[in-house]
């Protein structure tokens, strides 16, 4: 009864219970993907903000390039665009003043040219009839307001005595009066400007102040040129702001080079950061490595002896060294590609020469085993608990990945392998 009891138990065990076949290989922890971090200008690294496997969020300062000459540039700089801003101010003020003296003293020399034309023509041909007319109603004119104001002011002083107006009425009357005997005078001696005979001295005399006029009026206009030269000034220095802009604006943008911060959040995946101050660096040489945190994968090597039986997509269990032992096989992976064998030839290749020299001598263990990379994806989460302590996979970390090639219920797995002995099965398609 004991003995069929056993076999019962052994039967269920072998039959319903499964079981799985894996094979080991040693590797460590990568990123899936990274970034190079590169400066974009030359310079020294100054200082180095972080170090190796600190993780950084997205536009952290990675590392600072000398900037000491760029900060002298860019102050060279400030200085000669405010030496130049006030160059054109001053210039522009220039201009204005020198515009509008030289508006007015042209109008004034062509206002003093046509007086003096005018008197040279009248005294060389005499006045015009028009001009007689003109003069001649000009002095009517001028007694016709006189005498009307000699009326007025008569009246006035009629009414001041009899205390009708005041004496402010009266002198301004008066004054009305010998305002317009005035304008009679000058009437009088206009027209007998116009109606005098000229002798040769006075016409030489005329045509001399005609010249000087005109001479005058010339170098009114030449003054014009000046102004000009003002305005060629003007456009060079505004020329040179735009630029001194421009330099300015390539220096500072160097100058905000120099701090070179993460492009993405990540990682440090570059080891010994801090040796590397001091250092010169190109534009566009790798500086640093900083490796996405979105995925990581398992880089190993499996032994020849069980390379052909991993394929992609099959599962595996990771154990993460640094872990607390018992605890860190909880992770998960799956195969995403199987490479070449990491030595030169790969399984396909004979045997050399010296190896079989060596097998012949020392044996079969002579001979040394190739191993192959495999890279397995591992599945979230990345961290673990244990005893209220969290424990976060790093790349970097060593690891150990146990690839599942076979799970099979027990009996099915050892019919396999009696028949894999017998040499009766080649291919892994027997399901029982």
């Amino acid at each position: 009864m004991d003995r069929n009891l056993q076999f019962t138990l052994i039967f269920i065990l072998f039959w319903f219970f499964r079981m799985d076949i894996t094979a080991k290989g040693q590797g460590r922890v990568i990123c899936a993907s990274w970034v190079d971090v590169k400066p974009e200008i030359d310079g020294m690294i100054k200082s180095m903000a972080v170090n190796e496997g600190e993780k950084i969020k997205k536009g952290n300062l990675l590392f600072t390039l000398e900037d000491r000459d760029r900060k002298l540039e860019t102050e060279s700089s400030l200085l000669k665009l405010a030496e130049l801003k006030n160059n054109i101010i001053q210039t522009k003020q220039n201009i204005a003043i020198r515009q509008e003296n030289v508006t007015s003293t042209i109008a004034e020399a062509k206002a003093a040219l046509n007086e003096a034309e005018a008197g040279f023509r009248i005294m060389e041909k005499g006045p015009k009839a028009e001009e007689i007319s003109f003069g001649q109603r000009s002095v009517k004119r001028a007694y016709q307001q006189l005498e009307k104001a000699n009326l007025d002011f008569n009246r006035m002083k009629r009414a001041f005595s009899l205390k009708l107006v005041s004496q402010l009425e009266l002198d301004n009357s008066s004054h009305q009066r010998i305002l317009f005997l005035t304008d009679l005078s000058l009437a009088k001696d206009k027209l007998a400007l116009l109606m005098n005979k000229y002798d040769k001295d006075q016409l030489d005399t005329a045509r001399a102040r005609l010249a000087r006029q005109q001479a005058v009026l010339r170098n009114a206009l030449a003054r014009k040129k000046e102004i000009d030269i003002l305005r060629q000034e003007l456009i060079t220095n505004q020329k040179a702001f735009i630029t001194e802009e421009k330099r300015l604006e390539a220096v500072m943008k160097k100058l905000m080079l120099t701090k070179v911060t993460a492009p993405i959040s990540g990682i440090i995946m570059t080891y010994d950061t801090k040796h590397l101050e001091g250092r010169s660096v190109s534009k566009g040489e790798v500086v640093l490595k900083i490796g996405g945190t979105d995925e990581y994968r398992i880089e190993c090597q499996i032994s020849e002896k069980d390379f052909p039986l991993v394929k992609t997509g099959q599962k595996a269990r990771i154990a993460i060294k640094p872990f607390p032992k018992g605890e860190y096989k909880l992770f998960s992976a799956t195969v995403l590609t199987t490479g070449i064998d990491s030595t030169a030839g790969g399984p396909s290749s004979s045997i050399g020469i010296e190896e079989k020299i060596n097998t012949l001598i020392n044996g079969t263990q002579a001979l040394k085993e190739n191993y192959y990379p495999v890279t397995l994806k591992l599945e979230r989460p990345y961290h673990m608990i244990v005893f209220g302590n969290r424990y976060e996979v790093k790349p970097g970390f060593s690891a150990e990945a146990s690839i599942i090639v076979e799970d099979e219920r027990i009996a099915t797995l050892l019919f396999k392998r009696v028949l894999r002995i017998k040499g009766k099965l080649t291919r892994d398609n027997i399901h029982l």
